[in-house]
Formats: C-alpha cells, structure tokens, sequence
C-alpha cells in the first residue's frame, strides 16, 4: 500500500513538473522570438521559431523582405514593447500531422510614430481606432507617439514538445493559416 502511495506521489509530482516546465519552455521561446522580431534580427527569428510550413507558402527570404521593409519604412517609427499576461492554453493541445498545436493570447503595446505625415494627428488616430478598436489606440501629444495596445492570438506547435515555433494568427490571414494551423484555432476567430 505504501508503495502504491509512493508511485502515485512519485507519478503526480513528475505531471506537475512537466506540466511547469513545458510552459516556462513555450513561454520563453514565444519571449525570445519576440524580442529578436523587436530587435529587428528577423532573419534569426524566422530561423528559429517560425512555423515552416509557412515557409512552403511565403518565401522565408520574401517575409524576411517584408518585415524589414514595415519596421524600417523611413516615413514611419515602430516600436515593439515586449508581450505581458501570456496565457498558453495547455488544456486544448492539438495533435495533428505528427506535431503538438496549443494557442498563447497575450497583451502587447506597440508604439507608431508617422515622421513628415500630412495628415492630422486626430484623422490617423480614427484610423487606427478603427482598426484596433477606439479603446485601445491613444495619441501622445508628448512624444507623438500612437500607442496601440493589442491582444493578440498565437499558435504554436512543436514535434517534440520542447522546440517551439510561432504563427500569430489574425482574421484576415485565414485563407492562408488555414492552410497549416488546425481549424479549431480559426474558428475561435469568427
């Protein structure tokens, strides 16, 4: 009896731990991705942590392209701050096509700065309310900053629950993202 006590015990503490350090794994890489995407070191990042089956889609060297030509427009200023309250959501992992799929939400500000626009401040600030909803856009007159606070959803997926790689997932990308992340990720966004 008290053997069985001892494996059970043995075998709920080892759960518990796994459980832990998974997460602490998939919440780290997510930082790290993020920080190097912030830090402008696209290639790296896409390298590491982003989803290939993107790569079979988009050129990994025309993203790469792409990213570098959004977060270094010269008519604008981009500013990444790093993502807060990240929830992965381990209770709902996918297995599909030999890899695990579990979905991050988190919090992220980003910063916007329009060098030399025409425009008024107050027509951007509508513009970008409307995107990102009126609550969550302000306008700094100090800094003339637009600070956009964003929630945002990310998959991620690994083959062996320790590398990790990361697809944001939006709306208006699901005739793509259907095409790689699992349907239940996309449905949450109708």
């Amino acid at each position: 009896m008290t053997k069985n006590i001892f494996l059970l015990l043995f075998i709920l503490f080892s759960a518990l731990f796994f459980g832990q350090n998974f997460k602490t794994d998939v919440e780290n890489q997510f930082r790290d991705y993020n920080s190097l995407i912030s830090n402008k070191d696209f290639k790296k990042a896409m390298d590491l942590y982003a989803n290939e089956d993107f790569f079979k889609i988009v050129p990994k060297e025309q993203l790469i392209e792409m990213m570098e030509m959004v977060m270094n427009a010269p008519e604008m200023e981009f500013k990444m701050h790093p993502p807060e309250n990240i929830i992965i959501d381990e209770k709902n992992v996918v297995n599909e096509n030999g890899k695990k799929y579990l979905k991050l939400i988190y919090n992220q500000r980003l910063d916007m700065k329009f060098k030399d626009s025409k425009v008024k401040p107050e027509d951007l600030l509508s513009a970008l309310q409307g995107q990102f909803g009126y609550n969550q856009v302000r306008y700094n007159e100090k800094t003339d900053f637009f600070e956009i606070n964003t929630i945002k959803s990310t998959v991620a997926n690994s083959s062996d629950f320790k590398n990790w790689k990361f697809t944001v997932i939006e709306k208006k990308q699901i005739p793509i993202l259907k095409q790689f992340i699992p349907e239940k990720f996309l449905k949450e966004l109708n």
